[in-house]
């Protein structure tokens, strides 16, 4: 997953990769805050910062990056568009491999399971951007629905007031259709 209109990478050439890992050590300036903030579509990323290692996993032909990710960013709640700040500190590993046929799946309904090793990721052009890596970590970790404090209450008020509303409309409209039949079968 590469995109190609991001302005902060770091590429690194994992086909001279020794024995040796290399370190990894990143922190993100306020242009490249912003430029990672455009990118996952959020209003601030605060501060940025990923350390780790990039190396061969042994034994299996593959590159793997071992990191852990500190950020701080601002999303917008999801019921008042206000600044919600959160913290996110994430340890990962992705793996990446040279051969297309390591990512094939031949079963177009597997699903990795929680305690399996995700597939690896191919590398393009003998070179691994660890900058997305660690944009896509930052991603995962996002709040999906996140809420400024204070919200949830305004919400489950709202949410009661419109309830009793409703349910004040409901007993005055209720259309019985029986009800005069006793009076019906009197007469007959």
């Amino acid at each position: 997953m590469q995109d190609a209109g991001a302005e902060f990478t770091r590429w690194i050439n994992v086909e001279r990769l020794g024995a040796k890992p290399v370190t990894i050590n990143i922190t993100a300036s306020d242009k490249e805050c912003k430029d990672i903030a455009k990118r996952l579509q959020i209003p601030t990323v605060h501060s940025l910062m990923m350390t780790g290692t990039l190396g061969r996993k042994e034994n299996t032909g593959l590159i793997e990056l071992k990191a852990s990710v500190k950020a701080s960013v601002d999303q917008s709640c999801v019921v008042s568009l206000a600044p919600v700040r959160q913290e996110i500190e994430e340890e990962f590993a992705i793996c990446y491999t040279f051969k297309k046929d390591d990512i094939l799946v031949e079963d177009l309904d597997y699903v990795v399971g929680l305690e399996e090793d995700d597939l690896p990721e191919l590398i393009v052009d003998g070179q691994v951007d660890v900058v997305q890596a660690m944009s896509e970590q930052v991603a995962l970790a996002l709040d999906p629905y996140p809420r400024a404090e204070g919200e949830e209450e305004l919400l489950m008020s709202e949410d009661a007031q419109g309830l009793d509303a409703e349910a004040e409309d409901t007993d005055k409209q209720v259309h019985r259709p029986f009800a005069d039949l006793k009076d019906l079968m009197k007469k007959n």
